[in-house]
């Protein structure tokens, strides 16, 4: 009998020795709205603030809903409205795996991570079906289109490796050690502070780093994912667009290199340089370039395009789209910041939201394609459509039809050389109606400063005598 009870004891524990509960490695801390926690094919539960998840689970926002997790070694992920995410891995002494399956995910990462104690080593690898990202202690965004498989990241503090996941990697099996392979190869870039790179099937590699619109990353910066989408009515509402603080009025003509145009005022370098020597400066200057790029070199703000390596870089100071994942650049002709060297987008190819920093145009779509789309815009007093604000788009399009294209090629940059499109072929020089528009934009320029001038002599803002001469 007492060898009886032995066996049965022995078979009523199996269960919970060989099937016990997972790790937990995350717990809700702040959440909003509708989100659910999937562990199994039929096992889906709404999540609530308190709550722990374990590895395995799939986390899923709804419109208009958010959640905050904190994970084993203290780090915070942000899921973002209409996001999915999977922790694949979490373990205790290797780096965790977290797959983005849809939506914006922001994450502030540790520095020292549970006992790894390798620093060149990741902390936590994020992973999409077209980019592996390592994260070795840093503050940084990724989303990620399910439509064109796009993904985005920028980085907010220190640096995220990024490798572009090629056909015959998506489908291989996650592990700690072939991410790392991947993103510590040639081909993989460092995303340091301020800066955007990209993946996509369109592209053998993701692309070199290159700095964000500045007013736009520091409304990234501050909203962590749980500010609200903006609402259409604050779309449509100009003092809610965020744009530079900086008002530039471009009349630089098409095909000329916007930075040569640009008021460089060297007078704070010349003093720098006499103070410390011109040695000094050399030697910051160098340091400055080194910490930007692992490699010491950085893209020029126009962008880049070696068709050998399939390196590209788009133009700096483009606007990221976080519904699309797609980046939107400078177009060929726009104003250069020497300050911030980035180009200045026109006010036609849109803005962003002042509270939430999502990308905002109030006369165009812009499609997952990277087309953009006439809005339907309100009748004015005298019945007619507003005209297109697209400057040389000419007569505004039919609602829906398509307007422009995002730049597929890269290495189209600003400038009065010979660019080549993404097959590699010269696109053709500027012609004669460059020039018409170059001249008609001088001439506006004239007048606007004339009649300026002229406005602060009537209302006698302006402390110069004028004596005119009456003969």
């Amino acid at each position: 009998m007492p060898k009886f009870k032995y066996y049965l004891f022995s078979i009523l524990l199996l269960p919970a020795i060989s099937f016990g509960a997972p790790d937990k490695v995350a717990k809700v801390i702040i959440m909003r709205g509708k989100v659910q926690a999937k562990t199994g094919a039929n096992d889906s539960k709404q999540l609530k603030k308190g709550m722990w998840l374990s590895e395995g689970t799939i986390v899923k926002t709804s419109p208009k809903s958010f959640v905050k997790l904190i994970f084993i070694d203290k780090s915070q992920m942000n899921l973002g409205p209409k996001s999915q995410m999977k922790i694949t891995a979490f373990p205790k002494k290797k780096a965790g795996i977290i797959t983005l399956m849809k939506g914006q995910l922001r994450s502030k990462v540790t520095k020292d991570y549970m006992g790894i104690q390798n620093k060149n080593k990741s902390k936590l690898f994020i992973k999409t079906k077209t980019a592996a990202m390592g994260v070795r202690g840093t503050d940084f965004q990724v989303n990620f289109n399910p439509k064109n498989l796009t993904t985005a990241l920028v980085t907010f503090e220190g640096a995220v490796a990024m490798a572009q996941l090629g056909d015959t990697m998506k489908n291989l099996r996650a592990s700690q050690g072939a991410l790392e392979r991947m993103v510590s190869s040639d081909q993989a870039v460092m995303v340091k502070r301020g800066q955007y790179s990209g993946a996509s099937p369109k592209q053998l590699r993701a692309t070199t780093p290159v700095k964000i619109n500045p007013a736009q990353l520091k409304v990234m910066e501050k909203n962590d994912g749980s500010q609200a989408k903006a609402s259409n009515k604050s779309k449509g509402q100009g003092k809610k667009l965020g744009h530079n603080k900086k008002k530039f009025r471009n009349i630089v003509p098409p095909g000329m290199d916007a930075k040569m145009a640009a008021n460089t005022d060297n007078s704070v370098d010349k003093v720098v340089t006499s103070a410390v020597g011109s040695s000094m400066v050399k030697r910051m200057d160098a340091e400055v370039k080194a910490e930007q790029s692992p490699t010491g070199t950085t893209p020029p703000p126009e962008g880049m395009h070696n068709r050998i390596t399939g390196e590209m870089a788009p133009t700096a100071g483009g606007y990221v789209d976080m519904a699309t994942a797609l980046y939107i650049p400078p177009p060929p002709g726009s104003a250069f910041d020497p300050t911030t060297e980035t180009y200045i987008p026109p006010p036609e190819f849109g803005g962003f939201d002042a509270g939430t920093g999502e990308y905002v145009n109030s006369t165009m779509t812009l499609t997952d394609e990277g087309t953009f789309v006439m809005k339907e815009q309100p009748l004015i007093d005298d019945g007619r459509a507003p005209a297109s604000e697209g400057g040389d788009l000419g007569e505004p399009a039919p609602t829906g039809e398509p307007v422009m294209e995002l730049a597929t090629c890269f290495d189209c940059a600003p400038s009065g050389e010979i660019q080549y499109d993404e097959f590699g072929n010269p696109m053709p020089p500027p012609d004669q109606q460059y020039q018409e528009l170059a001249d008609e934009a001088i001439h506006d320029f004239n007048n606007d400063h004339e009649n300026s001038l002229e406005q602060n002599i009537i209302d006698n803002r302006t402390r110069v005598k004028f004596i005119f001469n009456a003969n």
